[in-house]
């Protein structure tokens, strides 16, 4: 089984679709990697050498923007400054409550308590 910036690739399913499981890339910027890599829409994990894999990890790799543990890192960095900062934001994220404008009266009410580290 494949490894692509930390990320298996299954080999029975659709190239395509797996490389798209890769945080920080979607199913359409996968396909552009596949193809520029010289897989069809067709490919499977299976079909990929050790020389394509490398192939499209290094093109993986090329794109401006943070893919896999840099982007998670980036964005939990984000996060923990805005706890840290004690931003409206920021204490939404530290009580496990809905960020963004959401509706709690009705929804919400299960989410899970994230706890997270502030020191």
């Amino acid at each position: 089984m494949p490894f692509i910036i930390g990320t298996s690739i299954p080999e029975d399913k659709v190239l395509v679709q797996s490389v798209a499981h890769i945080y920080g890339l979607g199913l359409s910027q996968s396909k552009i990697l596949c193809k520029k890599a010289g897989f069809g829409s067709d490919s499977r994990g299976s079909h990929i050498t050790f020389s394509k894999g490398k192939n499209l990890e290094n093109l993986a790799e090329a794109t401006p923007l943070p893919l896999g543990a840099d982007l998670r890192r980036f964005t939990n960095d984000k996060i923990r400054r805005l706890c840290v900062l004690s931003t409206y934001r920021g204490l939404r994220h530290r009580k496990g409550l809905p960020v963004r404008g959401q509706r709690t009266h009705t929804n919400g009410k299960k989410r899970p308590l994230l706890k997270l580290n502030v020191n």
